[in-house]
């Protein structure tokens, strides 16, 4: 597994690759279950991340894979203590998640407070027979015991330094980079 450093860039080819290497790890644990398997990116850039993972196993296993975008704002531990009021993005899951294999995506995992409260929120929803997490980037300071399944990558970062996962639809690039934080960029 590559490991991301400061000043590191990756490009469109590589990000492929790692979302590639997911879908693999993906197919090969639940095969078996390819009718039951469900994607859900968290809002905002888990959800260009799940759209090429549901792609890509949509070719693996010859079938069209449920996706959906959570919105996970209203279940965030900090909501109370932002200086701003959070925008509010769609909640999209067109499926049952009952008995489902559910995978969330999501950019990056640092504190795992946002995968806390996307499992908050999925359980208003329903209760899948299994859930996994796939992320592009583990920044590894976690602050719940709460892992990815699936990564990309892994960086050791100190917490002064911020990984940005850009899409092209979100801001017309596909890049990740590894840059240290500004007044501007809190991360």
């Amino acid at each position: 597994m590559d490991f991301l450093k400061p000043g590191t860039v990756m490009d469109a080819d590589k990000i492929g690759a790692m979302i590639e290497k997911i879908a693999s790890e993906i197919t090969s644990e639940f095969s078996g279950r390819a009718a039951d398997l469900k994607v859900i990116g968290l809002q905002r850039r888990g959800v260009p991340f799940g759209e090429r993972l549901a792609d890509l196993l949509d070719e693996k296993l010859g079938i069209r894979v449920g996706r959906g975008k959570l919105d996970i704002t209203m279940y965030r531990d900090d909501i109370g203590l932002r200086k701003t009021l959070p925008v509010i993005h769609e909640t999209d899951i067109p499926f049952d998640l009952n008995g489902t294999v559910l995978i969330l995506a999501d950019d990056v995992i640092e504190a795992g407070r946002s995968v806390r409260a996307a499992l908050d929120a999925i359980t208003d929803f329903g209760r899948p027979d299994v859930t996994r997490l796939a992320v592009l980037v583990d920044k590894g300071k976690h602050e719940f015991p709460i892992a990815a399944d699936y990564v990309g990558t892994k960086c050791d970062a100190p917490t002064s330094c911020h990984v940005k996962v850009s899409w092209p639809e979100l801001d017309g690039k596909n890049t990740i980079e590894f840059v240290e934080k500004t007044n501007n960029n809190k991360g």
